[in-house]
């Protein structure tokens, strides 16, 4: 008896389909001069949180972002497990739960690490389009305290890695609206990686759409929280 047209595409489906990975490294079987061949296959999601670490739990942002910088832009192995532990030395749990840490525990972390100092800085808006590192800022977003890495700026978009959503875009008006214009600078004795986290900062939207730059021509005031200025700009 002769197979249906139907029946025939389900069964060669079934027998070429590969089963689904978890994971950043998904496989794809194609079939080239009658032999397998796997393609590594990048999903959304992994490129959402590209060269970043993605918090944990609710109050994790802080650490989160912290390791983002340490390990995608210094190289250090650090995982967000082990910062938090370290973090929490002096700090009451319940308190760090209700509230997250502070750029104050950030900076004393930073500052246990041989060779590497953390110093906060206050600027304008239109300092964000200088950066030339990564920094991490302080978002009250509708009430909702949030740590972000902040990346630069372009053409009134700010670029951050957001530890709960992942890279994104954000309207330069709304960034400033919840944010109290500190950002915290992690400057070590070693040249910044060549990752997303370091160089993601401009818009395949706007490069489409010919949107000119904005560059500051005026120099960028800067209030120095710390003890040396650092070269951000």
């Amino acid at each position: 008896m002769s197979r249906s047209p139907l029946l025939m595409a389900v069964a060669l489906f079934a027998a070429f389909a590969a089963p689904a990975h978890a994971g950043s490294n998904l496989a794809m079987a194609n079939i080239v001069d009658g032999a397998p061949l796997d393609k590594p296959v990048t999903t959304l999601r992994d490129l959402r949180y590209r060269d970043m670490v993605r918090q944990q739990y609710d109050f994790s942002c802080g650490s989160a972002a912290l390791a983002s910088v340490l390990r995608y832009g210094y190289g250090m192995e650090v995982d967000e497990p082990h910062m938090i532990r370290s973090m929490l030395v002096g700090n009451d749990p319940k308190e760090v739960v209700r509230n997250g840490f502070s750029m104050l525990d950030m900076k004393h972390y930073v500052e246990g690490i041989d060779g590497f100092r953390a110093h906060g800085f206050r600027i304008d808006a239109a300092a964000l389009y200088r950066l030339q590192m990564p920094v991490i800022a302080l978002l009250d977003l509708h009430g909702y305290k949030h740590f972000v890495v902040v990346k630069g700026a372009q053409a009134g978009r700010v670029f951050v890695a957001d530890p709960a959503l992942g890279h994104r875009v954000m309207n330069e008006q709304d960034f400033v609206k919840g944010w109290n214009g500190i950002v915290l600078a992690v400057v070590g004795n070693k040249p910044l990686e060549n990752s997303y986290l370091v160089n993601g900062r401009q818009s395949v939207a706007l490069a489409r759409r010919g949107d000119a730059v904005v560059e500051a021509s005026m120099p960028v005031p800067v209030v120095e929280l710390g003890l040396v200025r650092a070269d951000l700009f």
